[in-house]
């Protein structure tokens, strides 16, 4: 397997298997990507959507073998391999933390969204942008959100990723530090 991901060439092959039809084949990768984050998810992986890339990634580094090979639905296989890399993230997945953050109170709620809004005017103009786009959307829409202003930035999606938490961590010490010069107590933030 490509460690930088799959070629051009190979995901055109895999279209190719999904379908001759390009369009048809386009719709049947997003269809059944879009169900593997849901099998994901549905069993309690914190990282659907790396995983189903992962899967991805397995199958289009098998593309040749399939195409020759394989014969059926090839959405099944791809179920097939997901289940492999599930079983696989089950021996390497991290219990969660033992005491939850107890909930919010409404006020304390609403002086953090007040004080994320003012550190946000003080994120240059180009990471308060990124930080707003990238939180843009429900469910599928976040994503394709995603996937387009990743692209925007000629970036990979991982790297949109880090770099949201970069801005993220930064945003979160600023409201901290404007919650302590307040005298509020909010451990639900990470602060005791």
């Amino acid at each position: 397997m490509n460690r930088d991901g799959p070629t051009q060439e190979n995901f055109d092959k895999l279209l190719l298997w999904l379908d001759s039809d390009r369009d048809t084949a386009g719709k049947k990768y997003e269809r059944i990507r879009y169900k593997l984050i849901r099998i994901f998810a549905a069993r309690g992986c914190c990282e659907a959507e790396d995983l189903a890339d992962k899967c991805v990634d397995v199958v289009i580094s098998k593309i040749d073998w399939l195409i020759e090979n394989y014969e059926g639905n090839p959405a099944l296989y791809f179920y097939a391999v997901a289940k492999k890399i599930y079983l696989e993230y089950l021996k390497t997945k991290k219990p969660l933390p033992e005491p939850l953050p107890p909930e919010p109170d409404p006020k304390g709620l609403e002086q953090v969204c007040g004080y994320l809004e003012e550190c946000l005017q003080e994120l240059p103009r180009t990471d308060s942008d990124l930080a707003l786009r990238y939180h843009q959307g429900e469910k599928q829409e976040k994503i394709r959100n995603r996937k387009v202003l990743a692209d925007e930035l000629k970036i990979s999606r991982n790297a949109l990723r880090i770099r949201m938490c970069h801005i993220n961590a930064r945003l979160k010490e600023c409201i901290k530090l404007r919650l302590q010069q307040g005298g509020a107590e909010t451990p639900w933030l990470g602060q005791p």
